[in-house]
């Protein structure tokens, strides 16, 4: 028997802070079920806290299995509803205790990395680095985290601001306070929790583009905006030359821009995008502005000021005659009026502290703004007022030159194949007899180098174009209209998925062409950045030589522009699917290493971004970790990372956490660049490669060799319910198909978390131990050898320890092939069990983290309180195949995955 953590205020032996936080929480749910539903309600969720509280280490609970087996549905749907509130709850609870956030983001035991970016800046300096060199370093950097949609995401915001909120006030509740407040503070505590409890947890309909842009937009404005103006004045006060700083950190974004197999981005989402980034930074500027205009109400009476600045204020039509003598606030309210007439331009709505629609010439790029935010800084650092100054105004300039008028750096993405049928249609219908889709790949290359080679259209304003060609061309326009309102810098890169090919980098660039956004030539030029993205174990592999082809290309050179930066994407998520966990880690270090190593070789500087997803099998983890793990040579000073789903609110929930993350991501990317190159050991070299290829194989023969492993993925894990759920977006699969081939990668690691596997995150691991022959002793090797491995072997041990063999035995039950089933359980097991053998003798444990305590009870909290959602999922699950096809039914599951998905923080 074991004690289990979700028993809404049960004891259980952890933490006192964890522990009180979770008794009040869970009590005050309960309170709130009492008043709202009444006694008898509460009594229900109290009978099912008891039986759950008797769950056995092997996932049993005969008590709390009869009383589901017994529920109605709307029974089941409000213990659904019990059980995922108290998961959020749960969470909350320990977050604020300082646990698990911090968990998160320290690093692993032994590791002596720098938290911030001072500190990292102290640390060069110690190493005898000057002031000149540091300026060179931050002014090379980019470091750039981007929100992505999530096809799985399942929380709404409503339900966010509720969780923010109660969150909030038990934070408060940490300092010591009198009786009244603290009676005070759990009665708002009850509201709001009462309050959640009246929240719906889901969607009634699909989530659209918008609202993904609105919900992550919310984060931006609430905590990821001030945490940045929070760095940027902290590191222009320690670490800038003079005050200023180069705007190494940004933020960007994929929502509404990435339309790789989603219908629902176009150009009007990629228009919509923008616009409402656009308000946010607006009226961030604005408001500053009106700080400064408060404040500055110097007279010349008593200083003198620059003509620049005489020349700025004197354009201001301000009619106040007692500011005829306050240049700066004269200057500051033409800065001010322009701004307005920049959203009104951009956003069609005036900035917030408007009072009238100005009739001045709003600024034409990001750059005229901070020249005339420049032109006051110097006016007052030349007549004796650098004091004056103050970091608002220079941290103002520091965010304007990050951010412009965009905030977010949308990225374009789509399919290789879409481009190439879009290709294919431009030429049929210009009547030039080219059928590009019969060409092989040195003909589609040679034709469309052609393309580039001059300045004739493909495109006519004439010609009637199939409907998705006419979107691929609509978008691309919408593009380029964006480059002109907002500058270059709004459109971050243009992704190509599926790239294997030259062809697949010069497609783009010809579709690009037709809406002005390159221009051909002799020598071409392009006003975005090209990204191939290569994703599968394969492609992976032939990347180097891809980039190789291309850079070959005498136009790569004018295209990459006088200071050549490359960027790749490399995809965590579908090299994992594709060739299990190890062989995907292998594949992205080499991949990485490989292409740093071309483009060095070829005169170019490198900038990868790195296809994370939330968990494990997709890449997942602490962020800064992740970075220092890079080969050494192959940041540069500049990196990208998708920041998805529920790990948006999760990593920048709240101001002082988004700080955190970001001035920690920056550190490691600081301290990853200035790591020598070290030749490894060609012994452990060769293991690591062969432990990578027998991985592949074992994974391999389970996942696409075994005939019944379709079938029974679909029936041992919920995708089939969760493919009809209103929880993402995003179709969870590129065709109609059941094949695992053709299944989005996210689905697929969020059905095997559902059910309590996580086998893409650890699964083939063992198996290419024992393939390889690689004993104890060479692992340790490995471990010493590689940073990425030694990260490899972290990740997996957490998700070693956040799967559940117990209760996913009890998923395999449900398929109606229990042969198979059966049989391909047992392959899953035992890798499950020998990979934890192995990975413990690596390091010498006694069991799954016993080398991070508050890790291991976090994800025993985690685990715990998600078992009874898994019991009573199972059950409707059972119900829903047999035939039950009420809307309860599937309310009641929806319920589960949402509840099981907070708890464990974990959707894909």
């Amino acid at each position: 028997m074991r004690d289990s953590a979700l028993s809404l205020g049960a004891s259980r032996p952890t933490s006192r802070d964890v522990r009180q936080n979770a008794n009040l929480l869970g009590d005050l749910l309960i309170e709130a079920i009492a008043y709202l539903e009444g006694e008898d309600a509460a009594g229900l969720v109290s009978k099912a806290r008891k039986a759950a509280a008797h769950e056995t280490e092997e996932g049993e609970a005969p008590g709390l299995d009869h009383l589901f087996a017994d529920l109605s549905n709307d029974q089941a749907v409000f213990l659904a509803r019990a059980f995922a509130s108290h998961s959020l709850l749960a969470n909350i609870g320990e977050d604020v205790a300082g646990r698990r956030r911090h968990a998160e983001a320290d690093a692993r035991p032994g590791d002596e990395r720098a938290r911030t970016l001072v500190d990292a800046v102290a640390a060069l300096k110690a190493e005898g680095k000057t002031d000149a060199e540091l300026a060179k370093i931050f002014a090379a950097m980019n470091v750039v985290p981007v929100l992505t949609a999530h096809p799985t995401e399942v929380r709404r915001r409503s339900m966010v601001d509720r969780e923010t909120e109660i969150s909030r006030l038990m934070t408060l509740r940490r300092h010591h306070l009198p009786a009244d407040l603290e009676a005070d503070i759990r009665e708002r505590l009850f509201r709001e929790i009462a309050l959640m409890w009246r929240t719906r947890l889901y969607r009634p309909e699909r989530i659209t583009v918008k609202d993904e842009i609105r919900n992550a937009l919310s984060i931006v404005r609430t905590s990821i905006l001030p945490a940045m103006v929070d760095l940027y004045e902290e590191w222009s006060g320690k670490i800038g030359s003079h005050g200023h700083i180069a705007p190494l950190l940004k933020m960007g974004s994929w929502l509404g821009g990435d339309r790789d197999g989603h219908p629902g981005v176009n150009g009007e989402t990629l228009k919509l995008a923008l616009s409402s980034q656009s308000r946010v930074i607006l009226d961030w500027y604005a408001g500053e502005v009106r700080k400064l205009w408060s404040n500055l109400a110097v007279s010349t009476a008593y200083t003198p000021v620059s003509d620049e600045l005489l020349a700025l204020a004197s354009q201001a039509k301000d009619p106040s005659v007692h500011r005829l003598d306050e240049p700066y606030r004269l200057a500051l309210e033409l800065i001010f009026d322009r701004l307005t007439a920049v959203s009104q331009k951009l956003t069609g709505q005036w900035v917030a502290y408007a009072t009238s629609r100005t009739d001045v010439e709003p600024y034409a790029h990001p750059d005229a703004f901070v020249a005339d935010l420049q032109i006051i800084i110097e006016s007052l650092e030349a007549n004796g007022g650098e004091r004056l100054v103050g970091s608002a105004l220079r941290t103002l300039v520091a965010v304007a030159k990050a951010c412009g008028f965009h905030l977010l750096s949308l990225d374009l993405r789509q399919n290789a194949d879409v481009h190439e049928r879009t290709i294919h249609e431009l030429y049929q219908r210009s009547g030039s007899g080219v059928r590009y889709l019969d060409l092989d790949e040195d003909a589609r290359s040679k034709l469309l180098i052609e393309e580039l080679s001059h300045q004739r259209p493909l495109v006519s304003p004439f010609t009637a174009y199939g409907e998705e060609t006419a979107k691929e061309l609509a978008t691309m326009e919408a593009a380029a209209q964006a480059v002109r309102d907002y500058g270059h810098a709004c459109i971050g890169a243009y992704i190509i998925s599926k790239s294997a090919t030259l062809s697949d980098i010069l497609e783009p660039l010809v579709l690009l062409k037709q809406v002005g956004l390159v221009w051909g030539g002799a020598a071409p030029r392009s006003s975005l950045k090209i990204a191939p993205l290569f994703e599968t174990i394969e492609d992976l592999e032939n990347g180097p030589r891809v980039l190789r082809q291309w850079l070959e290309l005498p136009i790569s050179r004018t295209i990459l522009g006088d200071r050549p930066v490359q960027e790749i994407m490399l995809g965590y998520s579908d090299s994992n699917k594709d060739g299990g966990y190890v062989a995907s880690r292998r594949g992205v270090a080499r991949g990485a290493s490989a292409l740093a190593f071309e483009a060095d070789r070829m005169g170019v500087g490198i900038q990868l971004f790195h296809g994370r997803g939330g968990s494990v099998g997709r890449g997942g983890g602490p962020a800064a970790e992740a970075v220092l793990a890079q080969p050494a040579g192959t940041v540069q000073g500049r990196i990208r990372m998708t920041e998805q789903g529920e790990m948006i609110a999760r990593r920048f929930g709240d101001q002082p956490t988004a700080r955190r993350n970001l001035d920690g991501l920056a550190a490691a990317v600081v301290q990853s660049s200035q790591r020598d190159a070290l030749r490894p050991d060609p012994k452990v070299e060769a293991a690591m490669t062969a432990l990578a290829q027998a991985s592949f194989e074992g994974y391999r023969a389970l996942v696409y060799d075994d005939p019944a492993f379709e079938d029974f993925f679909w029936s041992a894990t919920p995708i089939g319910e969760i493919v009809g759920l209103n929880i993402g977006s995003r179709p969870a699969s590129r065709t109609a198909s059941r094949k695992i081939e053709d299944l989005r990668a996210i689905p697929w690691v969020f059905s095997w978390s559902q059910a309590r596997f996580m086998l893409p995150g650890w699964y083939g691991f063992a198996a290419g131990v024992e393939r390889a022959g690689l004993s104890t002793g060479q692992l340790q090797d490995l471990a010493g050898g590689f940073d990425f491995f030694a990260s490899l072997l972290s990740n997996m041990e957490l998700a070693l320890a956040q799967s559940h063999m117990g209760i996913a035995a009890r998923y395999v039950a449900l398929s109606p092939d229990q042969d198979n089933a059966q049989r391909i359980f047992e392959t899953i097991k035992r890798e499950h069990d020998k990979a934890t053998e192995i990975a413990l003798a690596i390091r010498g444990g006694a069991s799954l983290l016993d080398n991070q305590p508050e890790l291991a009870e976090s994800v025993a909290l985690a685990g715990h309180s998600v078992d009874p959602l898994n019991h009573l999922q199972l059950e409707l699950l059972a119900r829903r195949r047999g035939g039950e096809q009420a809307e309860d039914v599937r309310l009641a599951i929806q319920l589960t995955v949402a509840g099981i998905a907070a708890g464990l923080r974990n959707t894909g």
